[in-house]
């Protein structure tokens, strides 16, 4: 839910900043930042961020997981050996035997 006090103009940003970034730290919300009643930037706070950018890493871990999973149930696999000379020639690379 995004409270009013979650809200703020860039003009009233800008003549309060140090105030706004406070504010995002001791509350963990972000700050929505407006310009003409739209929405141009939100602040977070670093703790938010990285706990935000954690979440998605996670997600396109998952995602890749059950890509992997498809691909398996439906054969479209080949063993390691062969698919890694393939690639390597593909490079231009020599494999030590």
């Amino acid at each position: 839910m995004i409270r009013s006090s979650d809200i703020t103009s860039f003009t009233e940003h800008r003549k309060r900043l140090r105030d706004h970034l406070t504010q995002c730290q001791k509350t963990g919300r972000p700050l929505y930042v407006t310009t003409n009643g739209e929405t141009d930037a939100v602040v977070l706070s670093p703790q938010a961020y990285d706990a935000l950018a954690d979440k998605a890493e996670l997600a396109e871990s998952l995602a890749m997981i059950d890509r992997s999973m498809d691909d398996i149930q439906n054969g479209r696999t080949q063993p390691a050996k062969p698919a890694l000379r393939k690639i390597a020639q593909e490079l231009g690379l020599k494999l030590d035997r």
